[in-house]
């Protein structure tokens, strides 16, 4: 029988296949075989509405299929407009399929907002991937955020210095599964401590919203400090660190 009313299908990336059970839900893969079994052939209209994970390839993956299959005029897209991906300056990550902010802005004096974006090889979903997104992905994109955030609006005052980023504390709570379809993500700066420009610190609240309810929150004190004294931290942490190491390897003389 013909169907009447609009069809609506959430596509989402392959690698979240774990997720793609319910009926209105299906991995790119999963919906172009849909497609060649004819299983859309009498719907007088579809609607399919951008998930996490596709890419404008996997877009044209499948409206390549439906041109093929005599669709085409029958089927609206809704793809995402989470907006643009933050820069590689931004987020320091160096594969777009890494970066998890998009379309970042400033809403007030200490708030901003941006989308979660999640690419189908985003590197903390390689090994293994459930049925949400895992909790790990969201504390990267809380971090991203930080970094971001102090990238674009706190640190191009300073464009002759170089910084480094440093957490001091994360807590995060996780108050329901966050699946992987459009989410916003909420930062707020709680306080800035700016007055010395070569050691900045910000304690800063995280939110992640789904269908207007939050999901998870993460907490961070964190700092910017400049990459030289940073450096030299490092070194010094370094050569004690091997000291004491070669203290422990050495051999305990025979009595």
């Amino acid at each position: 029988m013909t169907r009447q009313s609009p069809l609506t299908r959430y596509i989402v990336g392959d690698r979240f296949e774990p997720f793609a059970t319910h009926d209105t839900i299906r991995t790119v893969s999963r919906f172009v075989a849909d497609l060649r079994a004819d299983r859309h052939r009498d719907d007088t209209s579809l609607v399919l509405v951008e998930g996490q994970g596709l890419t404008s390839f996997d877009w044209d993956r499948i409206r390549d299929e439906l041109d093929r299959r005599g669709l085409a005029d029958r089927v609206r897209i809704r793809e995402s407009d989470a907006g643009c991906l933050c820069r590689q300056t931004e987020t320091h990550k160096h594969r777009e399929c890494n970066v998890l902010i998009a379309g970042l802005e400033r809403v007030a004096e200490s708030r901003f907002r941006a989308a979660l974006r999640i690419h189908n090889d985003q590197e903390l979903l390689l090994d293994h991937q459930g049925g949400h997104v895992q909790g790990m992905v969201v504390l990267e994109a809380a971090r991203q955020m930080f970094v971001a955030v102090s990238e674009r609006y706190y640190l191009s005052h300073q464009p002759e210095r170089h910084y480094s980023f440093v957490l001091d504390s994360m807590d995060s709570k996780f108050l329901t599964f966050l699946f992987p379809l459009a989410a916003a993500i909420e930062y707020e700066v709680l306080s800035a401590d700016l007055s010395d420009p070569a050691q900045l610190s910000f304690d800063v609240r995280v939110t992640f919203e789904q269908t207007g309810l939050p999901a998870a929150t993460v907490h961070m004190v964190c700092g910017a400090l400049d990459s030289s004294a940073l450096a030299q931290k490092e070194r010094r942490g370094t050569a004690r660190a091997l000291r004491v190491l070669g203290r422990e390897m050495d051999p305990v003389p025979a009595g």
